[in-house]
Formats: C-alpha cells, sequence, structure tokens
C-alpha cells in the first residue's frame, strides 16, 4: 500500500494538485460511509492547491 500511494502522491504532484496521507481516523466509520468490508490504512484526500 506504501508504495502505491507514494505513486498516487506523485502523480498528483505531477497533475498540480494536492494530497496528504491521513492514518488516523475512526476505521469503523470510514468503512461504514464507503460500504467496504475491508479495514483502510490511510486515506489521500485530493483536491486543487
Amino acid at each position: 500500500a506504501g508504495h502505491a500511494g507514494q505513486n498516487c502522491h506523485l502523480q498528483c504532484e505531477t497533475m498540480g494538485l494536492g494530497t496528504v496521507m491521513i492514518g488516523a481516523f475512526d476505521d469503523e466509520e470510514v468503512k461504514r460511509v464507503l460500504g467496504i468490508a475491508e479495514a483502510p490504512l490511510y486515506i489521500m484526500p485530493v483536491g486543487k492547491k
């Protein structure tokens, strides 16, 4: 997951977008909101700089 996250971060930079890795969040709430069974490792919001 770390290498995939790094690649996403680098591609965002190339495209002029900002992103940040977030590792502290409520796992159960994220699973509920996204409707997934897997435990999330980290979240990467992406947006304009």
